[in-house]
């Protein structure tokens, strides 16, 4: 199932699968390392305060807005 990563709940797994955004925001994710294709854990889902999520080792926060921009398909 395809959702944004703000409809993640916490301790869930997914994929991105695309970015919807402009090219500024595309390009701003592209090198975080989100990318389609990279495996995401949602850490902390964002109410209140920022979206936190781990690829590999590594962990970003997100605003909200650019939260929206990510689609994910989630793994069970």
């Amino acid at each position: 199932m395809y959702v944004r990563l703000t409809q993640m709940r916490e301790g869930e797994k997914g994929v991105v699968v695309d970015i919807q955004g402009g090219y500024g925001a595309r390009q701003r994710l592209l090198s975080m390392g989100i990318a389609p294709g990279t495996k995401i854990f949602v850490l902390k889902s964002g109410n209140p305060g920022p979206y936190i999520i781990a690829i590999g080792n590594t962990r970003i926060a997100l605003g909200r807005g650019v939260a929206e921009k990510i689609v994910v398909r989630r793994e069970l």
